[in-house]
């Protein structure tokens, strides 16, 4: 009998360890001649592309011209696209937290939420200035718009704008608030040449006008959908990604929010300490987009699959921390510099290239575990006796030496909806060129409600391409 292995996205019930569960695999659909395959294929590794030897977490990165610009810790880094950087001189005030960056084409503008703002001319060079112009708010974000850094301003409603292209002039009557909700502004997103401004319970859609005065003004749209997570606020070419104010992943469509989370996935957010901390990003690779979700007080990575519709969870492994940890995954911030694909480290100042064909996490190993919903035989109590499991892997992708040289998948089960589990069951998925391999699994007993997991930590290509159980329906 097929069963739900390869397909499924978090769906199941409440409780983590009784739901579908992809780890560091994604569903991948793939449709030749008419005919379409659903395939789990492992998520990419991270290969370092710069490292500033610092201790401190990369806080946000942004491409200008021909350089990627990263802050971390209190410093500011240009890096050209062989992966060597230097540090600008001039500090921000703190050395953590996440921080907003916008450019317009000469200076780049930082802004650390609730303190101060920053300018570098990224093309005459120099030091990284605080702003200092006594007419400049307390900032909370930035965006550029039309010529404009907008600004929104700390614990207000307020939304202020630079001097058209320059970014060190400000003044004291250039801003207008959003009032239509008594809410305070806590992110904003320039999505289709318009300013969406969120706050704690509402979303106002702002455009352009050419007012002489201040230009910026509602467009008559105000979506009483809040956010609850400011740095969450991410954006594609079709649609903006947020945790609302109820902890819930949602899209726009139109201008209305609609939920993409499962409740399994909502369940997970709601037991967090906090989800006000989480911090998004999307980017596009091998055909799919994704929304990136981290939840730093909870170590958890969520990603949403925009091509297909599926979660599943990233984590990293941290040796630091003892053995077998695995929190959320090590990317903070995305930036897409040329053809690569750049993440920054959320705990060592370290900034990678999110590569497919790369199997490490940097120098850690990565676990990919697939875990099925209790199968059972619908509307009765019987016992299921499992002959045998067969699963087809992608074989024969084994390392010439060391690590991977002799690839092993790693199978149990839990007959008491995983409260107990069973032995570990080893298997090889193909040495280098062994494509014929066969990953079975024989006379496993019987259950009422079997939950199967799957693991595989060889730091080789993990494609899986379908499952079959030899079953047999029982009796009570």
């Amino acid at each position: 009998m097929e069963f739900p292995f390869i397909g499924g996205s978090y769906t199941g019930r409440s409780k983590d360890v009784n739901a579908q569960k992809c780890v560091n695999l994604y569903l991948n659909v793939d449709s030749e001649g008419g005919k379409s395959t659903a395939q789990l294929v492992g998520t990419p590794g991270l290969e370092e592309f710069y490292d500033p030897s610092s201790t401190y977490p990369v806080r946000n990165m942004r491409v200008v011209g021909s350089y990627v610009y990263a802050v971390i810790g209190t410093t500011l880094y240009k890096i050209d696209s062989n992966g060597v950087g230097v540090s600008i001189s001039g500090t921000l005030g703190t050395d953590s937290g996440y921080v907003w960056m916008a450019d317009n084409g000469t200076e780049l503008m930082i802004v650390d939420p609730g303190r101060d703002g920053y300018i570098y001319e990224t093309v005459a060079g120099g030091n990284l200035t605080q702003i200092s112009d006594g007419d400049f708010p307390t900032p909370e974000t930035v965006t550029f718009l039309d010529g404009y850094f907008v600004v929104t301003e700390s614990d207000t409603g307020k939304v202020w704008i630079s001097a058209s292209y320059d970014g060190t002039s400000w003044d004291a009557l250039d801003f207008a608030t959003a009032e239509k909700f008594p809410d305070n502004l806590l992110s904003q997103v320039v999505h289709k040449g318009q300013l969406w401004l969120a706050g704690s319970k509402s979303i106002e859609v702002w455009y352009n006008s050419g007012a002489a005065d201040y230009p910026l003004e509602n467009i008559g749209v105000t979506i009483p959908e809040g956010i609850g997570a400011a740095a969450s606020m991410s954006r594609d070419k079709d649609s903006i990604y947020m945790i609302n104010e109820e902890g819930q992943a949602v899209r726009s469509q139109g201008y209305d929010f609609v939920p993409i989370s499962t409740p399994q996935v909502d369940y997970a957010i709601s037991q967090y300490v906090r989800y006000s901390d989480a911090i998004g990003y999307v980017y596009t690779q091998e055909g799919h987009r994704f929304w990136v979700v981290n939840f730093p007080s909870a170590q958890a990575t969520w990603v949403y699959d925009i091509t297909t519709g599926f979660w599943h969870e990233r984590l990293s492994y941290r040796s630091d921390l003892g053995p077998g940890y695995y929190g959320r995954h090590r990317s903070n911030c995305y930036a897409k510099f040329g053809t690569k694909h750049l993440v920054g480290d959320y705990y060592n100042g370290k900034i990678y290239q999110l590569k497919t064909t790369v199997y490490w996490d940097d120098d850690e190993v990565i676990k990919r575990q697939r875990r099925t919903i209790a199968m059972t035989e619908p509307g009765t109590n019987n016992r299921i006796t499992h002959n045998s499991l067969e699963i087809d892997f992608e074989t024969g992708v084994g390392l010439n030496t060391g690590q991977g040289s002799d690839p092993q998948a790693m199978l149990k089960w839990s007959d008491d909806e995983g409260n107990t589990w069973s032995n570990e069951h080893w298997r090889g998925i193909g040495k280098m060129g062994e494509y014929g391999t066969r990953v079975r699994w024989n006379r496993l007993g019987s259950s009422r409600a079997r939950i199967y997991n799957l693991e595989i930590t060889d730091p080789v290509k993990v494609v899986i391409i379908r499952a079959h159980l030899d079953a047999e329906l029982g009796v009570s």
